[in-house]
């Protein structure tokens, strides 16, 4: 999933105040009321905020789940350089795979670029960012985790297993100094297994925030996959494959 930057502040000023005027939100951000509707539009329509009573607030508060905005909001600038870094390992006529991370979704406006792409996502905001850029998208089926727009659960992992894409972008919550990738969220960490069991290419995208730490379940290691994409160097990290 990719926003501008007004669009990001927008989301902060509605997380921080809950709700906001069209109006208000204008004056913050020294735009046009008009403009601020065409970016709320863009926003309820990857599900981020609910326009209401001349204004917004953020979905969380409407629907009770854990926000995907707030997880697109946390590092945005190493998110950004992963995505730029990991986009130079795109070509055109390739299946690529992204898994539910909001770090994978960053690279929806680099695919764009490219020519007869096919992606596959269990990421229903992915999926709808890549569907308005033009993207030829498969939504990958299954059910919400944690009421999140991450999809997993049985229907996921039968059609996982009939995919082998060219290449795997996929993240996750820990990375330690012995290179061990983990997460807490075991239906999710299953169906990335089956994504690394199919992928040609493995790239592995952790920003530094995701060092030094260690989740519950293990997923992989870093001598297990192709490629690592990092926002800053950590050398003391143990490894076999190329990090980038």
């Amino acid at each position: 999933m990719s926003i501008t930057k007004r669009q990001e502040e927008i989301l902060k000023l509605l997380q921080e105040n809950r709700f906001l005027t069209v109006e208000r939100l204008a004056q913050l951000t020294y735009t046009s009321p008009s403009s601020i509707r065409r970016d709320l539009s863009s926003l309820q329509n990857l599900c981020l905020v609910k326009r209401t009573h001349g204004g917004a607030t953020p979905t969380d508060e409407n629907l009770g789940v854990p926000p995907l905005g707030n997880r697109m909001m946390h590092n945005i600038v190493g998110k950004r350089i992963i995505a730029k870094k990991a986009a130079a390992l795109l070509s055109d006529n390739k299946t690529v795979m992204l898994d539910g991370s909001s770090t994978a979704g960053f690279l929806v406006p680099h695919i764009a670029k490219l020519k007869n792409i096919t992606l596959f996502t269990n990421n229903m905001f992915t999926a709808i960012s890549a569907v308005n850029y033009g993207i030829n998208t498969h939504c990958i089926g299954g059910k919400s985790v944690n009421q999140s727009a991450v999809l997993s659960g049985e229907d996921a992992y039968r059609t996982v297993q009939n995919i082998h894409p060219d290449i795997l972008f996929f993240s996750s919550q820990s990375l330690d100094a012995e290179g061990v990738i983990s997460d807490s969220t075991e239906e999710e960490n299953y169906l990335r297994s089956l994504m690394l069991k199919n992928a040609c290419q493995k790239i592995f995208l952790c920003d530094s925030e995701k060092f030094a730490r260690r989740s519950l379940y293990k997923l992989t290691t870093l001598n297990e996959i192709d490629i690592s994409v990092f926002d800053k160097h950590w050398q003391s990290v143990d490894n076999k494959c190329k990090i980038l």
